[in-house]
């Protein structure tokens, strides 16, 4: 296109062309602005060749700098990529290896012809590995397991990135482990039992052709240790996981290499393994160990009678567990049971040596003891001194579900316990075995914070059993029970009879009605002996010594023991009109019924005769109380009768009252009095009440836990260093309320004393609480025999002690029997004219009941204990020979910790205490049992009141003393009891002694209160050696007032100026009396308000203070190392010219 001028005449034009306008348009300079210069267009940049070389050097460089980076790799680094880096190419490969495989894959028709020799290998699952929860036998065992979580599966199309390392993927793994078995304790139960697992020879079987089911149970049993190593943390140790984990492994196997072949062979006769085999727990061995050696804790349910006491003992011992000098140890909860079980599996295992016992008092335990039956109680004493056991590989607690207060503690212990051994490597077994468990109490994360343990039921019963209710409930049931044993002896086959009801005193009197109804003493018109005669050549020698011991001991039993009483109740004797009305004539063609007692009291040796076969041609009859449903199994037992009633001591333990109440059983306790028929044949039960009763029963009856005083627990737990009692893993815990009560008792003793850390006050045990915890007593009792002890009369003290913690040492004067009514009353008034001869007026007399029981107790001793003597003083034998070893037990423990030049000895011989060592005694006892002081309560003020009422500490009804204490009619204004009994509807105070008022304030200090009184002087006491002033005091919460007495000034500033001014007059330093008349100002300013101006009163007063000065034995001590102390601050108060003198004499005397 040709330029084009523009001139200034264009402009002008009014007419142009559409040629002129398009070349207007294409021009890129504006014609209408002649002075806009013409945009200048960007030129696109032509790549070159020098281009590419500089983008080529910038490759390399960053090349290089990769390079570097890559040599400052670590090795390890290093090493985890190039492992990764092979993962990768592994992975690559693996499609492509399948595909070169699949080329010389047989064809289907080929596979089908050839034969498998093994089968293929599967895993087995977890789930699999356990023990199962019901195993199909004869006995039905039922086994309740709580299953393990299964590990949460990872991604599967999961691959590794260069950005984690193998650390990292290990601790990852761990930690899904560890989450997964921490909310094991969170699964539902119904979850637990939808498993059914198969027969025991199937899961042999399986074990034999899978060879990966150890791996998986070895897999199952790590995941289980790590779930039992950390039973207290609630937050995860995240950096040293991998480290636990690993060590925790290593343990494991060998734990389980140790554990391998530990079989130990046991020679028994044939008969005995016969009798073995009959017992249901017997096929259940296997599955029983496997539950016990795959978890630290097992609990077993199997009623009496199952075998469970003798036989899992025996399986443990056979099991390796006693190889390495351990031992396996069974509490009981009951002396006699302790020995009879020892004495039993001794004799089925033919080791009499292996197997031994130890009670409170005895025991026959050897360095070659390999299980050891005890009381609860004595394991509690044994881990005072080794509380990890290390003696035991094995603790089982027997008869659990009697809730006895040492079950229930060493319980919560051994969950503690047991996982720790655990984790140092040498492992505690814990088996909790019962009749009828409350799971609930036991299946908590309270005693089992990580994993609950597995439960086996073991059916006991082998026979059906029929139970039969009443339609009404009679109210006499007594009379009801001996008309169903007529009923049943007359009509029914032949069987053993057992019967149920409350109390030794009813047990007597149905024995007595039974045997005038079927007399024992004549068969027939003939007499027993002559019928035995006649009989000699048909019977064989051990059942006519047996007929003949069971007829001359039933003969004299046929009539209540007086040395045998379950309590000292006279409202529960049996009244006339509860006897069966009208004769009770037998029936002609029924046999004699062959009567025992049972009952806790009895002596072993009358208990034992309940295993002897009765005479032939006797059907035997066992009247007893609950004694017989768990302690002792009767043989042979078809029918049981049970009246639904037990005699139960209630006790407040806020108040501290007890009573002995007959009330109504629980649904257990019913179903276990059941279980005792049904074992040899078929049997009957027989309940004396309907079943819309027996629906209102409690479930289960209370521990012993909650019904009784928790003072000795709280200061056994404190002195093994439990601060917080509440905190502790009780099965049942106690109310909180009784714990801070027995607290608060325990402070005011003297065991405790209240600390502050963090802020918090905390109730901690002293070195007098630690003493105290010694002893197996009630800390009040402990206490008297350490106070004894200051005052050389430990040999009284001890014997007083032992008298009063056993229960029941005297026979009540209405509890007393003769052959008749007149020797009943002259038996009656001997021994109250003894007793009353024992308590002249005096000390003796003002020791009250205490003053009988001691001198009861040593005439008895003098007299060598006999059983004649005992019941001619009034004295249960069996107590005698309980305290005697009581006795013996205290001192043993004091020559052990208190060496003397003399050992002190139980002195049968020993002389009663004088008038001056009766006062002592009184005195100790008062401050030891401060909380039980009660005060006469005034009938003029009080109104109407029944004569002989009396004000307690702890209640607000009146009190009254035993008719059959000494102090019945003195009534004493002021008097201290060991214990309240309740009988029909009234309180009365056992054990009781004078108590005088003056005492209170210095004796039971902690119980009083004290207000100032208006212009009351302190004065110096020399005897004291301290400052007292007089105060207004009253006694106990009730304050009682206690008139003005005088008490110590307590410790502040007014303490030092008041002892400060008689130090000045020569009342502390009877040498400085000759200068007070000359001191330059009188001794009183340094009580007075302008003290503070004078120099010499601050002088001496903080001279008192430094030193902490405030009695003249404290000023003795601080002289013997610094002589010339407060010289100078008293030579400030002298003049001049004496200086010299008083320096000469100090200090003074």
């Amino acid at each position: 296109m040709k330029e084009k001028k523009i001139t200034q005449d264009t402009a002008d034009s009014e007419c142009v062309g559409p040629k002129q306008m398009e070349a207007d348009y294409n021009n890129p300079v504006d014609t209408a602005n002649i002075l806009l210069l013409p945009v200048k267009v960007k030129k696109k940049k032509v790549k070159k060749a020098d281009d590419k070389v500089i983008n080529r050097k910038k490759h390399e460089a960053r090349k290089r700098r990769l390079e570097e980076t890559e040599v400052k790799i670590s090795k390890t680094k290093r090493k985890k990529l190039i492992k990764v880096m092979e993962r990768k190419k592994k992975k690559e490969s693996k499609e492509s290896l399948l595909k070169n495989l699949m080329q010389y894959q047989l064809s289907t028709g080929t596979m089908s012809k050839l034969t498998a020799e093994i089968h293929p290998r599967k895993r087995a699952k977890p789930e699999e590995c356990f023990v199962p929860k019901k195993l199909s036998n004869l006995a039905g065992c039922k086994c309740v397991l709580f299953p393990e979580l299964k590990k949460q599966p990872l991604q599967e199309n999961y691959y590794e990135t260069g950005s984690e390392s193998e650390d990292d993927l290990l601790l990852t793994e761990e930690v899904i482990t560890m989450d997964a078995e921490s909310s094991m304790c969170t699964v539902d139960g119904k979850d637990m039992e939808r498993k059914q697992v198969e027969d025991s020879a199937d899961r042999r079987q399986e074990n034999l052709t899978n060879q990966n089911t150890d791996e998986s149970k070895l897999m199952i049993k790590h995941h289980e240790t790590i779930n039992l190593l950390e039973p207290n943390t609630s937050e995860l140790d995240v950096a040293n996981l991998p480290v636990k984990i690993s060590c925790i492994r290593n343990k494991m196997s060998l734990l389980e290499g140790a554990q391998k072949s530990n079989f130990v062979p046991v020679h028994r006769s044939e008969s005995v393994e016969a009798q073995r085999s009959k017992l249901p727990i017997y096929a259940e061995e296997q599955s029983i160990m496997e539950a016990i050696n795959e978890n630290y804790a097992t609990i077993i349910c199997g009623e009496t009678g199952s075998g469970k006491t003798t036989q899992l003992p025996q399986f443990l011992y056979e099991a390796g567990y006693t190889r390495d000098g351990k031992m396996i140890g069974i509490t009981e909860p009951r002396r006699v049971a302790a020995m009879a079980m020892a004495a039993r599996v001794a004799q089925e295992m033919n080791l009499p040596n292996a197997v031994s016992y130890q009670i409170k008092y005895e025991g026959n335990r050897s360095a070659e003891t390999s299980i050891l039956f005890m009381t609860d109680g004595v394991l509690m004493k044994e881990m005072q001194k080794d509380v990890m056991l290390s003696a035991y590989s094995v603790i089982v607690i027997d008869e659990a579900h009697e809730r006895s207060m040492y079950s229930d503690v060493l319980i919560g212990l051994l969950t503690r316990i047991a996982p720790y051994r655990f984790r140092m490597g040498s492992p505690l077994k814990l088996i909790i075995m019962s009749a009828t468990l409350r799971l609930v109490d036991f299946k908590n994360k309270r005693l089992f914070p990580i994993s609950l343990p597995p439960v086996l039921t073991i059916d006991a019963r082998q026979y059906p059993v029929s139970i039969h209710f009443e339609k009404r409930t009679p109210k006499n049931y007594l009379v009801a029970a001996f008309h169903k044993i007529c009923e049943i002896h007359e009509k029914k086959g032949p069987g053993t009879i057992l019967v149920f009801l409350s109390g030794k005193l009813e047990v007597m009197a149905l024995l007595k009605w039974l045997v005038e109804r079927y007399a024992i003493g004549r068969v027939e018109g003939k007499k027993l002996k002559q019928s035995q005669l006649e009989l000699k050549k048909a019977t064989s020698n051990q059942s006519k010594k047996a007929g003949k011991s069971a007829d001359e001991d039933l003969a004299d039993n046929r009539f209540a023991d007086a040395d045998n009483l379950d309590c000292g109740d006279p409202g529960s004797e049996i009244s006339e009109n509860l006897r069966p009305e009208g004769p009770c004539p037998r029936h002609s063609l029924a046999l004699p019924l062959f009567c025992l007692p049972l009952y806790s009291l009895l002596s072993s040796k009358k208990q034992q005769r309940i295993f002897e076969p009765a005479p032939d041609g006797h059907r035997m009859c066992v009247v007893a109380t609950n004694v017989a449903e768990t302690s002792l199994t009767i043989p042979a037992v078809r029918y049981v009768i049970d009246s639904g009633r037990e005699k139960r001591r209630h006790y407040d333990p806020v108040t501290g009252v007890s009573q002995f109440l007959v009330s109504w059983i629980s649904q257990a306790s019913a179903d276990q009095r059941a279980g005792r028929a049904g074992r040899v044949q078929p049997g009957e039960v027989y309940r004396l009440y309907s079943s819309a009763v027996y629906s209102d029963f409690e479930k289960f009856s209370p521990p012993e836990i909650l019904t009784k005083p928790v003072d000795q627990l709280v200061l056994h737990l404190k002195s093994m260093n439990i601060v917080k009692v509440a905190n502790f893993p009780f099965p049942t815990p106690p109310d909180e309320d009784s714990l801070e009560e027995a607290e608060r008792r325990l402070i005011r003793l003297g065991a405790l004393q209240v600390a502050v850390k963090n802020n918090v006050k905390q109730a901690r045990i002293n070195l007098f609480g630690k003493t105290l915890s010694i002893f197996p007593l009630a800390p009040a009792f402990a206490k008297i025999l350490v106070m004894a002890n200051q005052h050389s009369l430990m040999t009284h003290a001890c014997c007083l002690v032992a008298a009063l913690s056993v229960r029941e040492p005297l026979i009540p004067l209405y509890s007393l029997r003769g052959g008749s009514d007149r020797e009943t009353q002259a038996l009656m008034l001997q021994v109250l004219k003894q007793r009353r001869s024992w308590c002249p007026p005096g000390q003796a007399r003002n020791f009250g009941d205490l003053t009988v029981i001691m001198r009861a107790i040593l005439s008895a001793e003098a007299l060598e204990g006999s059983q004649e003597e005992c019941h001619r003083l009034g004295v249960r034998h069996k107590a005698l020979i309980e305290i005697r070893k009581l006795r013996q037990q205290l001192i043993k423990i004091i020559n052990s910790r208190c060496p003397q030049d003399k050992p002190f000895t139980v002195k049968i011989d020993m002389k009663p205490p004088t008038d001056e060592e009766m006062l002592m005694l009184r005195q100790i006892v008062t401050a030891s049992l401060t909380d039980n002081i009660a005060k006469r309560v005034d009938p003029v003020a009080a109104g109407d009141l029944s004569k002989g009422a009396y004000q307690s500490q702890k209640l607000k009804d009146y009190v009254y003393i035993d008719p059959g204490s000494i102090l019945f009619k003195d009534e004493p204004e002021w008097v201290l009891y060991q214990e309240i009994v309740e009988r029909k509807h009234k309180k009365y105070m056992q054990n009781v002694i004078c108590v005088e008022r003056n005492w209170l304030p210095r004796l039971a200090n902690t119980y009083c209160h004290f207000t100032s009184v208006k212009e009351a002087e302190p004065r110096y006491d020399p005897a004291t050696d301290s400052i007292l002033i007089l105060m207004d005091g009253t006694f106990s919460d009730m304050h009682w007032s206690l008139g003005k007495v005088e008490q110590p000034l307590p410790v502040n500033v007014t303490l030092y100026r008041y002892f400060a001014q008689f130090f000045l007059d020569g009342s502390v330093c009877p040498s400085l009396a000759t200068y007070a008349d000359k001191l330059l100002l009188s001794p009183s300013t340094m009580t007075k308000p302008w003290a503070k101006l004078q120099m010499r009163t601050e002088k001496l007063l903080n001279a008192l203070i430094e030193y902490e000065v405030t009695s003249r034995g404290r000023l003795a001590e601080v002289w013997r190392d610094k002589s010339e102390y407060l010289l100078d601050e008293y030579l400030e108060w002298l003049p001049q010219f004496l200086h010299e003198k008083v320096q000469m004499n100090w200090p003074p005397s």
